[in-house]
């Protein structure tokens, strides 16, 4: 038996075993994990603190002092980075519309989507498609007018 069987066939006795031990090691053990513990959760709570009142200082700070021409240049940037966005969608809607095959023109059936199609259909809705024909190999992404 592989590992990997071995660990997705025994995968909550293992995780038990693994819970049991370290309950019977934090029982014996001598060393003082929780005023470690403590310390650590006290040094993050004062990093975290800090690095808001700093973020908050600063952005205070700029809010005071902003001109006309910052709050220009921000809507200018939000513009373009929409129309970007907006663009490389329709491009892709484009580049993947279709519901025939590009390789031998005949019918496609749906398949299950992998985590990559589904990432690229935060931007463009696709579903992923394989040729009916037997004889063809093509396997590939359609764009959907729904999300």
């Amino acid at each position: 038996m592989r590992l990997r069987e071995f660990v997705r066939e025994y995968a909550v006795e293992l995780i038990a075993g693994f819970l049991a031990f370290l309950g019977v090691f934090l029982l014996v053990e001598r060393m003082q994990i929780r005023v470690t513990i403590l310390r650590l959760l006290r040094l993050g709570w004062r990093a975290l603190t800090g690095t808001v009142e700093a973020l908050v200082g600063a952005a205070v700070y700029r809010a005071v002092h902003i001109t006309t021409s910052d709050l220009l240049g921000l809507g200018l940037l939000a513009l373009a980075t929409a129309v970007v966005l907006w663009r490389l969608r329709v491009r892709l809607m484009e580049h993947y519309a279709g519901r025939v095959c590009p390789l031998c023109g005949g019918d496609l059936r749906r398949r299950h989507r992998r985590w990559s199609d589904r990432v690229l259909s935060l931007l463009v809705p696709v579903k992923r498609y394989r040729c009916k024909n037997s004889e063809c190999p093509w396997e590939g992404l359609r764009a959907t007018r729904r999300r």
